[in-house]
């Protein structure tokens, strides 16, 4: 099994180290204050910041922050995702904010504490589908309940790490619950095979 989630981690992930492909890299020993990212990829791998905002089709890759998370001291204090792309692997935040409908965030690790979310989904047979905030966890998470409402999300991480997210509803949006996602850990598994394959043709 662990290797079969090694060979998943290789295959959904991009490449790791040097980040070619990256126009701007937040590493270890920097701490942006406010940072407005437009176009291209931003990396953080490493450093922090009290306010990222991620606009314009753009794309942020979170892979580790400083630590410990705090105001002018470590990890992402605000991370706001505007009709542009996350992959969060590691590191701590205190809120992520997602909005726009082409707006899409993959959580695959680290410390999360509050998520908003200012988005729609699509209803089908009384179910939601479309959800822009996809969370790639183990079997056995769960809803976090509070006065019969959904406020949250617990569990763990497919490296085995735990998680535990609070959601921040908001007005005239649907709640952030409908607009998650969290695949079952086999259809991670068959994605990354089926990568592999793909990528083993090419070859």
């Amino acid at each position: 099994m662990k290797r079969m989630l090694l060979l998943f981690a290789c295959c959904l992930y991009p490449a790791y180290g040097g980040y070619e492909y990256a126009d701007r890299v937040i590493a270890a020993g920097e701490y942006a204050y406010t940072l407005d990212w437009l176009s291209g990829v931003l990396v953080v791998d490493g450093g922090g910041a009290d306010w990222i905002e991620v606009r314009n089709s753009s794309r942020l890759e979170v892979w580790s922050t400083s630590v410990p998370l705090g105001l002018d001291v470590g990890g992402i204090m605000d991370l706001v995702i505007l009709n542009s792309h996350l992959d969060y692997y590691g590191g701590l935040t205190e809120e992520l904010t997602i909005g726009g409908q082409n707006a899409t965030v993959y959580l695959a690790g680290g410390r999360i504490d509050f998520i908003s979310s200012y988005q729609y989904v699509t209803w089908v047979d009384g179910k939601p589908t479309g959800q822009h905030i996809h969370i790639h966890a183990q079997d056995g998470w769960e809803w976090k309940y509070e006065n019969g409402l959904i406020k949250g999300v617990k569990g763990l991480w497919l490296d085995g790490s735990a998680f535990d997210i609070r959601f921040i509803d908001k007005a005239g949006y649907d709640p952030v619950w409908v607009n998650v996602y969290i695949p079952e850990p086999a259809s991670l598994l068959l994605m990354g095979f089926g990568a592999f394959l793909l990528h083993r043709k090419r070859d």
